[in-house]
């Protein structure tokens, strides 16, 4: 719906609706985004914000999400008093500080994001107490081999650039954060251009928009930018025979969310899918990959992935296996199995992976908070959250043709990224394994 120049009265520029979700942007840029389901016996309402790991550097990694943790720990004391649960998000491109309440109590977490944003109580104590939890966070994480390889992942592939530093920052980068830091942060990324405000649930737009307008005073500004992220073929090994088996990620670079070509990409990861030996299932959903690996003992697990960034992205899979005098063959298999994206692949596998992938997206909004996570990150990349049912025009647009079209130009002989730490003896030099991306023929 459009409104009147009369009723916005100079302060609106632009309101209108997608399916479920409203959009309204205010006059100095801001966006209010929501999904009303007037049956939910919950509402989150947050900040969106466009910051992330991908605008630090090495000497301050780990700002957003520390600054995003400090927001939310000075705020739920106030919160718990009005039965708001405080949460935030922090991810490469955005963080978010978000409050859920099972009663209509719109106005006071507006209330409660208006005093965070305004600035946060941050005494010395507090910055001293959330830094000390956010280096034992990131030692956590090396101790976690799929989160740790899959931060090795991005730190090669995107080597050089913002995209390669891991979401929750290093120990010594931490360690050297200051106060000043999050402010600087705040002031640069906290503008009306770069800020979602969101709302999901048993909310109400209209009222929304009106407590954002006269509760929220964010300044206008420009969304800061990064250099253009480039992929670079690589590998980054860590080897450590303590663990008990070999873990190895592979990854080509992908579509960005907006390429015309990311949800051919998503089908295309489904047709291999998720595989856990210990699943019977997994043998019986009609991947090929999941037989020869069952049949072989390759692997305890495999799941294939297509991330999509701003402007890049990583399409790959993740696997584990103890089998590690083996590894060799399950590379080769899985690989193999990645060139038949360019040469053989057949329609029934199209149709069994949309499903799965239709399946994946709407088993993912099973909350308001995954709702709410699911318009800011959307609206803060491409302006607006495209309906599910956009998505599955979308979905049901791709074919083998389209697959194999988009695999012959993005996966057969391209550059990899490759990580693995564990046994991994058995994990070949990186030209071995890049050798693999195309089939010889005689």
């Amino acid at each position: 719906m459009f409104r009147s120049a009369a009723k916005v009265s100079g302060r609106r520029l632009l309101s209108t609706a997608s399916a479920q979700t409203q959009y309204t942007s205010l006059a100095n840029g801001l966006t209010v985004a929501t999904e009303a389901n007037p049956l939910a016996k919950s509402s989150t309402i947050g900040l969106w914000i466009g910051a992330g790991s991908k605008f630090e550097n090495r000497y301050n990694n780990g700002v957003s999400k520390l600054t995003a943790n400090i927001l939310a720990e000075s705020s739920k004391a106030a919160a718990a008093k009005e039965g708001i649960l405080v949460g935030t998000s922090a991810e490469r491109e955005s963080i978010a500080l978000y409050g859920t309440t099972l009663a209509n109590k719109t106005s006071e977490v507006v209330e409660l994001l208006a005093q965070q944003l305004s600035g946060p109580a941050l005494t010395d104590a507090l910055l001293a107490s959330e830094k000390s939890k956010a280096i034992a966070d990131a030692e956590l994480i090396e101790t976690i081999p799929k989160k740790t390889v899959l931060e090795h992942l991005h730190a090669t592939a995107f080597q050089g650039t913002p995209l390669s530093l891991p979401i929750q920052g290093t120990p010594e980068g931490l360690a050297n954060i200051e106060a000043s830091d999050i402010e600087s942060l705040l002031s640069k990324h906290a503008v009306s251009s770069n800020i979602v405000v969101v709302g999901a649930g048993n909310v109400d737009h209209e009222e929304l928009v009106n407590l954002v307008e006269k509760k929220l005073n964010i300044k206008s500004g420009l969304a800061p930018t990064v250099k253009p992220t480039k992929f670079l073929g690589s590998d980054l090994k860590f080897r450590d025979d303590t663990l008990p088996s070999a873990y190895i990620s592979i990854a080509v670079e992908g579509p960005a969310f907006n390429a015309p070509e990311y949800y051919t990409a998503k089908v295309a990861s489904e047709i291999f899918g998720t595989y856990t030996s210990s699943e019977p299932i997994s043998v019986r959903q009609g991947s090929k990959l999941a037989n020869i690996v069952t049949e072989n003992h390759l692997a305890q697990h495999f799941e294939h992935f297509s991330l999509g960034y701003k402007d890049t992205g990583l399409w790959g899979f993740y696997t584990e296996t103890s089998n590690v005098s083996n590894i060799d063959d399950l590379v080769h298999f899985s690989l193999k199995q990645w060139n038949r994206l360019s040469t053989e692949i057949t329609e029934t596998e199209i149709v069994r992976a949309k499903n799965i992938l239709k399946t994946k997206i709407l088993l993912s909004m099973n909350s308001t908070v995954a709702i709410a996570n699911d318009i800011g990150n959307k609206v803060l990349i491409n302006d607006r959250r495209p309906s599910i049912e956009e998505i599955f025009r979308k979905i049901d647009q791709v074919s083998a043709k389209s697959v194999t079209a988009w695999a012959q130009e993005a996966v057969w002989d391209q550059d990899i990224a490759v990580t693995g730490t564990g046994q991994i003896e058995g994990l070949f030099d990186y030209n071995r394994i890049r050798n693999e991306m195309a089939l010889l023929r005689w």
